[in-house]
């Protein structure tokens, strides 16, 4: 070979040692990962996962306990979920006690004549766009469980209590959404009941006294809680205590710090 095309040859081949191809990692997968290290195991055993995406990725495992790794970090032992997604914005539900009757869809819906299921949700929003995004799972105590007292009553207590409103469905992201809620139950021996509601948009609950059908006495339920300041907002809602006393014709009120007396009219 001449010295000149071998002189020009090596050139060649020292710049393409030097360089390299870049390699487009746009359309590399981000890897979701989870920290449910604070979350109960046994919620987790009862928990579902929904994850989707701004461009149409959908992800759903009803099954998050077999899909964790123990995994040692920072002096931690952390639990920790992985899932590869595209990388884009990211919406990621977890949800415990709805028995899997969910969808990204529609949510959780409450049939009429049913209480609201023990909800525990989490959720959250993220930008998902580098290799790694991380996010802490805390779940979230998203319904009210409302025992009702009637305080000396006859034994067994003659009539049904229904608990009326207009919430009917709580959506992946915590919100809820209208519809018609309706549960009824009788009081065990002690007259002593309860309903499991969702959160509240407004103070419509009503507590009805029902004999064969007819209602004998409407409460202002909502109205009731609503001047006790409870906060339907915070992250876990708390439970309330209705005591009802025909003989002194008042309605006490107790959620957690507080304690209000109403007087009514008595009817029945």
């Amino acid at each position: 070979m001449r010295p000149a095309v071998l002189a020009a040859f090596m050139a060649a081949a020292a710049l393409c040692c030097g360089c390299f191809v870049k390699e487009d990692r746009s359309l590399c997968p981000c890897i979701l990962e989870l920290d449910f290290s604070s979350v109960g195991t046994a919620v987790i055993s009862e928990s579902g996962l929904l994850v989707e995406t701004a461009d149409g990725f959908f992800y759903h495992d009803s099954d998050i306990a077999a899909g964790l790794s123990e995994i040692a970090r920072d002096g931690r032992q952390l639990r920790l979920y992985r899932v590869k997604i595209p990388k884009s914005r990211a919406f990621i539900s977890v949800i415990c006690g709805a028995d899997r009757q969910y969808s990204h869809e529609t949510g959780i819906i409450i049939p009429e004549g049913e209480e609201c299921p023990p909800l525990f949700m989490f959720h959250a929003e993220a930008d998902a766009v580098g290799e790694i995004h991380r996010e802490t799972v805390c779940m979230y105590k998203d319904y009210c469980k409302i025992t009702v007292r009637i305080l000396d009553a006859e034994s067994p207590y003659p009539y049904l209590l229904n608990v009326r409103g207009n919430v009917g469905r709580v959506m992946l992201d915590r919100s809820v959404s209208g519809g018609d809620f309706s549960f009824s139950f009788m009081p065990d021996s002690d007259g002593c009941g309860s309903v499991r509601v969702p959160r509240q948009v407004d103070n419509s609950l009503v507590l009805q006294v029902v004999d064969d059908g007819k209602v004998l006495r409407e409460f202002a339920l909502g109205e009731y809680i609503a001047e006790s300041g409870y906060d339907w907002t915070k992250e876990n809602l708390d439970d309330v205590t209705v005591e009802i006393d025909y003989a002194n014709s008042y309605m006490t009120v107790e959620i957690a710090g507080w304690t209000g007396n109403f007087e009514f009219e008595v009817i029945i």
